[in-house]
């Protein structure tokens, strides 16, 4: 058998020569999963060995990742927010960018405490509306997908934050759907890239993450002109719409929101420049 630092050190050089960048704090992260420690517990345990089980799983675990499978799809895990999110190949990897949508929203809302109503477009694993109903502890809310597969996942989620009282999902095509009801709080985090920008992907994104939650047309802007109109009809005066966007896009949907009636409140700059993410709020 071999110890904690024997196995990292092997696993750190296997994963490198696959030219995996993150080589180093992916086999910390699984091993640590493995023997369901912390990954300091790996520091100050690093001459303990592991028993024959756990080093079998391990080596099947680096051998997936050696493939390139994101660590999140191998460990069916990925912390979003303050949570522990189920995922795997059904639905999109929660990003720390998307996190700021929350962020953005919480810094407006004075009254926590008030109910909130709340509408996730394309939800995936669930993770911006639980995150949502987490926080605001009093509201409700709805998530819709197209997709059966990924609202299996969001379920799996809301049953694990036992949510089930205070969330709905709604199997709807965006461009089917129709909503009669009012809502204080929209948010979306649509496919946006474009189809060119799809090409160029690293290939653990390309050849596992599901391409219709990438993918938003030629110009990546297929989506938001209809989030948009969905959240003109939908959201109350003052009512707040939060989105992620693509690169290059936000003038674009800065013109899409003016022509609806919204105003930006808060947008959300990368280091490179580029806006990911705008709060907008409905004005009339």
């Amino acid at each position: 058998m071999t110890t904690i630092l024997e196995t990292l050190n092997k696993s750190y050089q296997d994963l490198y020569n696959q030219n995996i960048k993150t080589a180093k704090i992916d086999s910390e992260i699984i091993l640590a999963e493995v023997l369901k420690v912390s990954r300091l517990n790996l520091i100050t345990k690093q001459n303990t060995s592991l028993n024959r089980d756990q080093q079998n799983l391990y080596n099947s675990l680096i051998e997936r990742r050696k493939k390139n499978e994101p660590v999140a799809y191998i460990l069916n895990k990925k912390e979003f927010w303050n949570e522990s999110y189920f995922v795997d190949q059904r639905v999109l990897i929660p990003r720390p960018e998307t996190e700021v949508i929350i962020e953005m929203l919480l810094k407006k809302i004075n009254n926590k405490s008030k109910p909130f109503c709340i509408l996730d477009i394309g939800c995936g694993s669930g993770c911006l509306l639980i995150s949502c109903l987490q926080e605001l502890r009093r509201s409700k809310g709805v998530g819709v997908d197209i997709s059966s597969a990924a609202l299996e996942v969001a379920h799996i989620n809301i049953n694990q934050n036992q949510l089930g009282s205070r969330a709905k999902l709604i199997k709807q095509d965006l461009f089917k759907l129709n909503i009669k009801k009012k809502f204080d709080i929209i948010l979306s985090n649509p496919p946006y890239l474009t189809d060119i920008n799809y090409t160029k992907l690293e290939s653990d994104v390309k050849n596992y993450e599901p391409k219709m939650a990438l993918v938003g047309g030629v110009d990546g802007l297929k989506f938001y002109k209809k989030i948009i109109s969905i959240a003109s009809a939908s959201l109350k005066k003052n009512g707040f719409l939060g989105l992620e966007m693509g690169d290059r896009h936000y003038k674009e949907i800065k013109k899409f929101l003016f022509a609806n009636s919204f105003k930006i409140i808060d947008k959300f700059k990368l280091i490179n420049g580029e806006i990911r993410c705008i709060l907008a709020m409905k004005i009339s």
